[in-house]
């Protein structure tokens, strides 16, 4: 969560809210609705070549598409194997199924590469300023920026945890390190408890007049030639993935 964060801060899309997510917007739309397996192929190829302009570091970004994607590779051997019971139990390759879950792994892929484009390019406050401003209700976005927070106060919290235990020769062998683990863990929990109480006691203290909780909020701009490069890629890929006509 922390190396996303700080790809998506240091990326040089990272003031182009609107046009990065009318862009991302527009190539899982061609992922999904064209039934190709050419149709995923071409959405990664470009979800590719977009991280490279846009600054993302390789090494993050496809160890994160490779973690993601072998759940997604999992799939294909239920789908691609058919079972007989009677009158004598018997595995066969299926065909269909095969091809059908080739196609669902390209579109997979596809999205889970959109999506970690999403997120490497895009900060998560400018994303809720951007939510806020389609008029989502305020107390899922309240709820989601304080999720936000906690999420790396609480590892920042487990990583002194760590180096405390490693201070104290703590976690050495197998056993050891399950029953520090587990420790840990607990520790973890009981400040998570303690640091959302103080949260909330912070919220009903410093809330404004209507209740709602009030955040410093970026202005967002849109360029119309960046505007117009999001709107038109998309296009650009859908008409030439519909003119080839390849897939199953």
């Amino acid at each position: 969560m922390r190396s996303i964060e700080e790809a998506a801060c240091l990326s040089r899309w990272r003031d182009r809210t609107v046009e990065v997510c009318i862009l991302c917007f527009g190539l899982a739309l061609c992922a999904v609705s064209i039934p190709s397996v050419f149709a995923g192929g071409v959405v990664f190829a470009a979800v590719c070549c977009l991280v490279a302009v846009a600054g993302v570091p390789w090494a993050g970004y496809l160890r994160k598409l490779a973690v993601a994607g072998g759940f997604v590779a999992v799939s294909v051997l239920p789908l691609s194997v058919g079972v007989v019971f009677g009158p004598r139990f018997e595995l066969y390759f299926d065909r269909s199924g095969f091809e059908t879950a080739i196609l669902a792994v390209a579109r997979a892929v596809a999205m889970l590469s959109v999506t970690l484009l999403l997120v490497h390019t895009t900060p998560f406050p400018r994303l809720l300023v951007l939510l806020r401003v389609l008029r989502f209700p305020e107390t899922l976005l309240e709820l989601l920026a304080l999720v936000h927070r906690e999420i790396f106060l609480l590892d920042e919290s487990f990583s002194r945890l760590r180096r405390a235990l490693a201070c104290r020769d703590g976690g050495r062998g197998a056993k050891h390190g399950i029953h520090a683990l587990g420790l840990g863990a607990a520790a973890l929990f009981v400040q998570a408890l303690r640091r959302s109480e103080r949260i909330e006691r912070g919220i009903a203290s410093r809330a404004s007049v209507d209740g709602t909780v009030r955040f410093w909020e970026e202005p967002i701009k849109v360029r119309p030639l960046p505007l117009s490069c999001a709107l038109g890629v998309p296009a650009v890929l859908a008409a030439w993935i519909f003119r080839g006509r390849l897939g199953f």
